[in-house]
């Protein structure tokens, strides 16, 4: 079992080196999921929110917009990049109530009850000890607080294959960042760790989102330009042209009538609140 510490750190290494792409190739694909996170946790004015895993505040900045200059957004990142990133679109936007951090999501160095809502996206499934990060993100949250999450449903069966063509060219499909919580694209476990880990009040709403790109070439810089590129940066030099010629003849099949590609990505939004705390588990 690889050490959790050399996951975290082979997480951010791999999201600082996407964070100057990270949503800038192509069409929009975490921005649309990231805003309907924020609403569903439904932040008000003056409230204080926390962003665990906050990549480029696609759920921070509405949150931040939510709550007003009265409130707080608070984002953390393991990645340098990502938190830079962040920061400079918050000052642009002229979020003052938004401040971004260097922090690891699994373990937010926040005092206890001080946050009204934790938002994280797309991030549990990253963590080496998810039901560590849970029981974290309950004891942030002060009393009437909430947790809003995501986590994948079933993903574009013509993406799946692309990935999986891309994966047979690699000499080995090991890497200390496979995903610890895989299970957690399921609704039951989802909910159990929930459950588990100091929540209740929980529900779960799967939403579609549809992506379209101009063409194969397109959705393979996409790929690049997120966490996707765990696997195509350990593809050898001289096999990255094959892989990428069989990937995309895959997505072909998502052709459209107009000529371009589409594909749908279901995510699950989850929603709960903390027991109380004597309930919690330790």
């Amino acid at each position: 079992m690889a050490n959790p510490e050399d996951v975290k750190a082979a997480i951010a290494e791999i999201f600082d080196r996407s964070a100057a792409t990270y949503e800038q190739v192509g069409p929009e694909f975490f921005a649309p999921i990231g805003a309907e996170l924020a609403r569903r946790a439904a932040p008000r004015p003056g409230e204080r929110v926390l962003d665990v895993g906050c990549g480029r505040g696609h759920s921070l900045l509405p949150a931040a917009e939510a709550v007003g200059t009265g409130g707080a957004a608070v984002g953390i990142d393991l990645a340098p990049g990502m938190v830079a990133g962040t920061a400079a679109e918050a000052e642009r936007r002229g979020l003052s109530q938004v401040s971004v951090l260097v922090g690891d999501a699994t373990a937010p160095d926040v005092a206890p009850g001080s946050f009204d809502v934790v938002i994280a996206g797309l991030v549990i499934f990253f963590l080496p000890d998810p039901d560590a990060a849970l029981r974290a993100w309950a004891k942030a949250l002060g009393p009437g607080g909430r947790l809003a999450l995501t986590t994948f449903g079933a993903q574009d069966p013509r993406h799946a294959q692309a990935m999986k063509t891309i994966v047979g060219f690699l000499p080995d499909a090991g890497t200390p960042t496979r995903r610890a919580a895989e299970a957690l694209r399921d609704t039951e476990a989802v909910h159990r760790a929930l459950l588990a880990n100091g929540f209740t009040g929980i529900a779960h709403a799967e939403v579609t989102f549809e992506t379209r790109f101009d063409g194969p070439g397109q959705w393979w810089e996409w790929v690049w330009s997120h966490g996707g590129r765990d696997v195509v940066e350990r593809l050898p030099a001289d096999r990255v042209d094959a892989a990428r010629e069989a990937a995309c003849t895959v997505m072909e099949d998502a052709r459209t009538p107009g000529g371009d590609l589409a594909i749908q990505t279901i995510v699950r939004y989850s929603t709960a609140v903390p027991v109380q705390e004597s309930a919690v588990p330790g």
